[in-house]
Order: C-alpha cells, then sequence, then structure tokens
C-alpha cells in the first residue's frame, strides 16, 4: 500500500498528480480565473515572524519596561494579566521570575501554548498612557517585523504574483500584513503597476489594475508610510475582532469581500480561518447566496494537511443544510488538497500554463487531425512534468530560475533578445484560460506554434527519443533548451517570425553555422544572411537548420508524422 505524502513532503510533481485527478476541476478554476484566493499567516512561515516569536517577544516588552521599584507598575499588571490570559498553575505562577528574561522560564513553552489561541486578547492588553495599540505597534514592532524593506519574498510570493500576470488570479483577500506579495509583483513587473491594494474603504476607488490584493486587516507597509491613515487599521487585537464586522470604516471592504465570496470559490492558503470576522463574514455571505453542495467544482478549498476546528466551522457554515454527519467525510476531503501553498502554488502555475498551451493547440491552421492534437496535448503535459521534476534541490532557486528561464525564452522568441537581469516575467498570456480562444492577438503571435513545438518536445521525452537539458541563462549564446540524444546534443531556439529571426542573429544568440536548429511559429523566411560572426569555410557541424513549424502544420495529419517531420528538418 502506497501511503500518501505529507503536506509538508508533497513535491510539485505529486501535486500535479492531485491537480489532475481528484482536484482537476479546481485547476480549470484557477486557469479561468474562477477561484478568489485568500491568502493567511502560513504563505509567509520563515520571512516574518509567526506567534511563536511574537508572543515571547510582547511578554519581554513587558518584562523589561517594569520598574521593580513601583509596586503599582503598569507594565507588571499588563504582565501579570497576559500571564492570567495562559492560566497558570499555582506552580507555575511560582516559579515566574520577572527579574529574569521570558527565555530562561522554565515554562515559557507552556506559556507560549496556550496564548498562541488568545493572541487577540493578548494584543488587547491595555497600559495606562499609551495608545490602545501599544502592545501591537510597539510590543510587536510592527514597522521591523512586518514592514521591514530587507525581507525578501517567497516561493508562495512569487507563484502569486505570476498567477497575477497570467490573468488567473485577479481576486485576492489576505488577513497578512506584509508586504511580500506586492514586493513580489514590483520585482517581477520592473515596479510596472499591476495590483490594486486596498486597505481602507477609499482604496476601492482606485483605478483598475490586473488583480486587487484586499488586505482585510491591515498592511503594516502602509501604516508605518503613512500612520495617521493606516495604522488605526491594522487588525489583530481582540476588541478589533469582534467590532470589524459592524464598524462603519469597514462597512464598503466588507462588502466587497461579501461580493466575492459569492461570486467566487473560495481557495484558503495559510489561513486557518480562526478569527470570529472571517468566520461571520462567510456565514453572511451564505445568507446571501449560498454554494451547493456537491457542485460543479468544490467551493471552498484549503490547501493544508487536514481540515482544522476553524476551518471544519467554516464548511458548518457555508453548507448549513448540506453538512451533516453522513457528509462530513465527504465534504471535509472534497475541500482538502493535501499539500501547503508552497508546492501548490507552483503547481498551479505550471497547471495553468499547460492548460493554455493545450488550448492553443485547437488554434493552429493547418491539417493536424484532432487525434494528432491531443496527441500534441498530451506531449504538452509530458512535459510540465518533466519541468515540476526538476524540482529537486531549493524550491525558491527553482521558482526564480523558472521565472527567469520562461521570460528569457519568451523575450528571444518575440524580440530576439535575451533581456537584462534581472528580467521581467512575461506571462504565455494575460488573460484567463477561457478567453484563450477569443483573444485575437494569439493567431498572429505564433504562440499557438510554440505550444506545437513545445508537445513535440514532450512527446520526444515521453518516447525516449531525447532527452532535455537546460541551459545558462547568463550566456547569450545558449538557445532555450538543448535536446539530447544518444548521439547528439543540439541547441534550440525560437523566433515568431523573421524579424525575431533577424535580431537573434544580431545579438549573438544565433550564429550561421554552429550545430543549433532555429525553429519559426510562422513561415520560413528567405535565407537569413551569413552572420558576420560566423567562421569562413567547413566547420565539421550540421551547421545552422531553420523550422517552420506552420509549414510542418500544413502537410501532416497525424502526431507521428509531425515529430518525423520535426526530427528530419532539425536534424536531431
Amino acid at each position: 500500500m502506497v501511503v500518501a505524502p505529507s503536506a509538508s513532503e508533497i513535491t510539485i510533481r505529486q501535486t500535479l498528480d492531485i491537480l489532475d485527478g481528484p482536484f482537476r476541476a479546481v485547476a480549470l478554476g484557477v486557469a479561468e480565473d474562477r477561484y478568489a484566493f485568500w491568502l493567511g499567516s502560513g504563505i509567509s512561515f520563515g520571512r516574518v515572524d509567526g506567534l511563536k516569536r511574537i508572543i515571547p517577544r510582547v511578554l519581554e516588552f513587558l518584562r523589561q519596561q517594569i520598574d521593580v521599584a513601583d509596586g503599582g507598575c503598569p507594565f507588571k499588571e499588563a504582565l501579570d494579566r497576559a500571564l492570567a490570559l495562559a492560566g497558570l498553575s499555582r506552580e507555575e505562577w511560582a516559579r515566574v521570575d520577572f527579574g529574569s528574561g521570558f527565555a530562561t522560564w522554565p515554562d515559557r513553552e507552556a506559556i507560549v501554548g496556550r496564548l498562541t489561541n488568545n493572541y487577540a486578547r493578548l494584543l488587547d492588553i491595555t497600559v495606562p498612557g499609551k495608545p490602545d495599540d501599544y502592545l501591537l505597534w510597539e510590543g510587536v514592532d510592527v514597522p521591523t517585523t512586518f514592514a521591514n524593506p530587507t525581507t525578501e519574498p517567497d516561493v508562495e510570493h512569487l507563484c502569486v504574483a505570476m498567477l497575477v500576470l497570467e490573468g488567473t488570479a485577479s481576486d485576492i483577500a489576505t488577513a497578512n500584513w506584509d508586504g511580500l506579495v506586492e514586493k513580489a509583483m514590483n520585482e517581477l513587473t520592473g515596479n510596472v503597476p499591476k495590483l490594486v491594494v486596498c486597505v481602507r474603504s477609499e482604496d476601492l476607488r482606485q483605478a483598475a489594475l490586473v488583480a486587487q490584493l484586499i488586505k482585510f486587516h491591515g498592511c503594516a507597509v502602509l501604516a508605518v508610510k503613512d500612520q495617521p491613515h493606516y495604522r488605526p487599521f491594522l487588525v489583530g487585537r481582540f476588541s478589533q475582532i469582534n467590532r470589524w464586522a459592524v464598524a462603519p470604516e469597514n462597512k464598503a471592504v466588507i462588502g466587497r469581500l461579501t461580493d466575492i465570496a459569492v461570486s467566487k470559490p473560495t481557495l484558503m492558503l495559510g489561513l486557518s480561518a480562526q478569527d470570529s470576522n472571517i468566520q461571520a463574514l462567510f456565514a453572511s455571505a451564505e445568507a446571501t447566496m449560498r454554494w451547493p453542495w456537491p457542485g460543479e467544482r468544490p467551493s471552498f478549498v484549503f490547501s493544508g494537511d487536514k481540515v482544522g476546528a476553524d476551518q471544519e466551522a467554516l464548511l458548518k457554515n457555508v453548507y448549513p443544510n448540506d453538512y451533516t454527519g453522513a457528509t462530513r467525510t465527504q465534504i471535509n476531503g472534497q475541500s482538502l488538497i493535501k499539500a501547503y501553498a508552497n508546492p501548490l502554488l507552483m503547481a498551479l502555475l505550471l497547471s495553468v500554463i499547460c492548460h493554455k498551451m493545450r488550448a492553443m493547440v485547437d488554434l493552429v491552421e493547418g491539417t493536424l487531425s484532432d487525434h494528432g492534437k491531443q496527441v500534441v496535448k498530451q506531449g504538452l503535459i509530458a512535459l510540465r512534468n518533466q519541468i515540476a521534476s526538476a524540482d529537486n534541490g531549493s524550491r525558491l532557486d527553482f521558482v526564480k530560475a523558472f521565472a527567469d528561464q520562461t521570460s528569457r525564452t519568451m523575450t528571444m522568441f518575440r524580440d530576439g533578445s535575451a533581456g537584462t537581469v534581472p528580467r521581467r516575467y512575461n506571462p504565455l498570456t494575460s488573460v484567463p484560460l477561457h478567453h484563450v480562444a477569443g483573444d485575437h492577438n494569439i493567431p498572429s503571435s505564433g504562440l499557438a506554434e510554440v505550444a506545437v513545438v513545445a508537445g513535440i518536445l514532450g512527446i520526444g521525452l515521453e518516447s525516449g527519443a531525447w532527452t532535455l537539458e537546460g541551459v545558462d541563462p547568463s550566456d547569450p549564446t545558449a538557445g532555450i533548451v538543448r535536446v539530447s540524444t544518444a548521439t547528439a546534443s543540439t541547441k534550440v531556439v525560437l523566433a515568431a517570425n523573421g524579424r525575431a529571426a533577424v535580431r537573434l542573429q544580431q545579438n549573438g544568440h544565433i550564429v550561421d553555422e554552429e550545430d543549433a536548429v532555429l525553429v519559426y511559429s510562422a513561415e520560413k523566411p528567405p535565407t537569413m544572411p551569413r552572420s558576420p560572426r560566423s567562421s569562413p569555410g567547413r566547420t565539421g557541424h550540421l551547421g545552422l537548420r531553420e523550422v517552420s513549424i506552420y509549414d510542418l502544420l500544413q502537410r501532416v495529419i497525424g502526431a507521428a508524422d509531425l515529430v518525423q517531420y520535426f526530427r528530419e528538418e532539425a536534424a536531431i
């Protein structure tokens, strides 16, 4: 019996099997921009401090302020209240030593563990003469912890940003205070605005961009930048959470979140949904328009190892009549993708791109049969899986390399230049899957033919005809991939048309007499002029071969012939 991997151990490749299998409807839904992404602290784990670090910091902050000479010291009173929330036993109280650092207390782990589910009440403790959010702003140290400009985005933030740019994550809601999704977007776009960030109701009036990020618990970056307007919107204290749903200043934001919860299925990533205001929001949305169960696709999906108590409570609220003892196990199973956000988001990105390319195969002109197109589509899946299997080291390095390599490939294909580092992320398309067929720019872009090339490479992989080797993106003479057979390793370069090919030559990406294959999406142009970089006379190499996918598609019916003619013209 094969034991399914845990959510923390599952690979991207294994996650793709889940998205191809029981959660195929979710994968398609994401590709069509049907799902709203609800992000929690789990996606920033390891980048910003979690409660297990924040709680000791707050307790130590209070302890350090205590004036031992003052019998009524307000800081000691505040710390006493904090410890009372932890429910210390008589023996534990006896071991408390206000003169020693909290890190040395023998019961520190038990205290932190009990306060973890009571963090909102802890942050709501006030100190006389100090602002109500004193423990939050000063004790937690919001500017350093959540708005540190040196903190870099992680895998999850980069993948969310790429899904936004692919047009498949237009509605995002988050309880996170950090600005790492926004920072990832800026890195991948070269600071070109693509994301509208909304904290206050007034922010909803900003001009629309590619996606909207609603930070319904506030934004530390904006709070530091503009304290008068954004610091009051940092929600973390118990009184704030309870008042949030009825606060007049939140009414428009709540209305927008309710609209999202009603109009789009929910994908929760790193979010436990433990806060009462989140539970109330989804209960209110259910009262407005209920999601059916079972439906066309899962309406509420969690990323994690199991459905937690708070997530189960949410399911009870959103499926009030359907969530019963008889259906609980089934609904829980249909609501849980057993993978954390780290592998799931990368798998979703690969899935989205693959679904788009498969849709593009249907758009190519020529005589290739429907069955032949299906074989090419299967080749795309094989290529996708090969890319996913390359993730065998640092996940962050893998994601960054993927973004860089795909951007380099698309830039060379369209413009004949590899671009400069750092490269902006170039999405396959900026529209979701269901817009691909009606996108009038695709037929003239050559992207449909690129999808066919990718499918051919995947077919060769699956049959064992060749293997594929990555290239050094810093080497201007490297192609986009090397195709290796038992007898040779060949550089492959893509060009949308003759203009892109000329620029590839001018930029030193191809040379006339090198052993390489230049693949055109469009018709093969007249013979290219000799490159001034090439050496005269015989070189002992096959030289540059030029293949037009458009021309091949005009004379083949089956996929086998397509692959065979490609191999003959490319001499692979």
